[in-house]
C-alpha cells in the first residue's frame, strides 16, 4: 500500500501533467480562432474543435486540485468527486 507521501507525489505529478495539457490546449484553441494566447479574456467560436478537449482537461484539473487540497482537512472525505462528511 502506498504511503501518504507517495500519494502526494503522484497527485502533484498528475496535477502538473493536467496543467501542461491545459496550456497546450489553450494555445491550440487560440490558434484555431486567431486569438493571441496571452489574452486575458477570450470567446472561442462554436466551431473550434479544441474547446471540448480544453473544457474536459480544465474540469479534470479543477477536480484534482480540489481533491488534493481537501486531503488535508480533517473529517472531509472525497467520494466520486463530491465531499462526504
Amino acid at each position: 500500500m502506498p504511503t501518504q507521501e507517495q500519494l502526494n507525489r503522484e497527485a502533484k505529478v498528475y496535477i502538473g501533467t493536467l496543467r501542461n495539457t491545459i496550456r497546450v490546449l489553450w494555445r491550440d484553441c487560440c490558434k484555431e480562432d486567431g486569438i493571441d494566447p496571452e489574452s486575458k479574456f477570450v470567446v472561442f467560436s462554436d466551431s473550434n474543435k479544441y474547446v471540448p478537449f480544453y473544457n474536459n482537461a480544465m474540469k479534470q484539473y479543477l477536480e484534482a486540485c480540489a481533491q488534493y487540497e481537501a486531503g488535508g482537512h480533517v473529517g472531509l472525505h472525497i467520494e466520486g468527486g463530491k465531499a462526504i462528511r
